[in-house]
């Protein structure tokens, strides 16, 4: 596994883990693992930082869930020519979702090299490639980078409680 999954820290791998069980096992065939699925591991996850962000921007995480799962199962499928795919820690995912993943590095390494990856990160990823399935359902519900960052950082303000 490389470094990436190493980062990741318990709730990012099993949101991660919980996208790929789903494309795993799903009746309608994608390309790989989507920025869709990233989304409901994230959405899974409720009491990590992510779900709880979405939560406080009172986003209905089941409905929200349930949106995801109809996309996954009703939307375009690409052509051919659009379904680039890249291998991740042994799994393929299409080029967007590897994007995130990538990003969500990024967003880590904002606050340090050895920062754990969370599923905040993998929520500011989604929402940093417009191109993704992710992108569009979080949208439609009205969540944007700009208000996931606002509420992360006013949970983090939280967490530096000097108490």
């Amino acid at each position: 596994m490389g470094l990436e999954m190493e980062r990741m820290g318990r709730c990012a791998r099993l949101a991660w883990e919980h996208g790929v069980e789903v494309h795993r096992n799903t009746t309608v065939a994608r390309p790989g693992v989507t920025t869709a699925h990233l989304l409901l591991g994230v959405l899974a996850e409720d009491t990590c930082a992510g779900g709880l962000i979405l939560g406080r921007l009172q986003l209905d995480l089941q409905l929200a869930h349930r949106t995801t799962e109809f996309v996954l199962l009703h939307g375009r499928r690409p052509s051919t020519a659009e379904a680039q795919t890249i291998e991740w820690a042994g799994v393929v995912h299409t080029g967007a979702a590897h994007r995130v993943l990538h990003l969500a590095v990024e967003e880590a390494n904002l606050y340090s090299a050895t920062y754990p990856i969370g599923t905040e990160h993998l929520l500011l990823g989604i929402l940093r490639v417009p191109d993704g399935m992710g992108y569009g359902i979080l949208h439609y519900f009205g969540v944007t980078e700009e208000r996931v960052r606002a509420t992360r950082d006013e949970l983090w303000q939280l967490l530096r409680s000097p108490e």
